[in-house]
């Protein structure tokens, strides 16, 4: 029985065991760690990341923030969106 997984705020994959945000757990695919401060100012730096969420997100849609490729096993949330600009 699969268990159900949550959206992480950076790259959108469903990778995270508890509902974010503020769950501080790390996503297998781009490593951002769920920060609950990140997530209600994501241009801020610092914190449980070095990039802000914002910087996080862009570097992972240009190939730069990823631990690890995404598989055919892995689902992206169709209602996630990237922050704007």
């Amino acid at each position: 029985m699969a268990t159900e997984k949550y959206t992480c705020p950076c790259c959108g994959y469903k990778t995270l065991d508890k509902e974010p945000p503020g769950t501080n757990l790390i996503c297998e695919i781009c490593f951002w760690e769920d920060d609950y401060g990140q997530f209600l100012y994501p241009d801020e730096e610092g914190g449980a990341n070095v990039y802000s969420l914002r910087q996080g997100q862009d570097k992972f849609q240009n190939g730069i923030n990823v631990n690890r490729q995404p598989t055919e096993h892995d689902v992206r949330d169709p209602n996630w969106k990237p922050l704007s600009g």
